[in-house]
């Protein structure tokens, strides 16, 4: 059973992105609105990506992270990928809950079992250490979605 740790590609890859002499507007993943203490408001129209890295995940993938620390407790993060883009079969140690924004999509059970939403919209929950699934976006054009995780991020194989 093969464990990856994303935290240190994407905080690597967003410490670079951001050190930068590049500014974020109001309202990004890099600096939310807030009204009051622990509050986070983004704009999607203005987030900023940055390529989902992780071994075992082909590329072309993007992550946004708009709460949270992927190495911690208790992260959230957008996740946009290109159509066709496949996940391979894996779970997490990790609680996950999905509400998949846009893009037609198939969900596939480690018994081969596929499910497709073709609404674009879903929602889709696992407890840690789940039974392993795989995805794939069918959209002409890309996925979007949202993913919290309970604990630290891991994807295992």
């Amino acid at each position: 059973m093969k464990i990856i740790k994303l935290p240190i590609l994407i905080f690597t890859a967003l410490t670079i992105f951001t050190t930068g002499a590049v500014s974020h507007e109001l309202g990004s993943n890099m600096k939310p609105i807030a009204l009051g203490a622990d509050q986070t408001i983004i704009d999607f129209d203005k987030i900023v990506w940055s390529p989902l890295e992780v071994e075992g995940l082909d590329p072309g993938a993007e992550i946004a992270v708009i709460r949270g620390d992927l190495s911690k407790d208790g992260s959230e993060v957008v996740i946009k990928t290109p159509a066709g883009y496949k996940v391979a079969m894996h779970t997490h140690t990790s609680d996950e809950t999905y509400i998949w924004i846009k893009g037609a999509y198939t969900i596939i059970g480690e018994n081969g079992d596929k499910h497709k939403v073709k609404s674009g919209m879903g929602y889709i929950s696992f407890p840690g250490n789940a039974p392993k699934h795989a995805l794939t976006c069918d959209a002409k054009d890309y996925c979007l979605l949202y993913v919290k995780w309970s604990r630290p991020f891991d994807m295992v194989y």
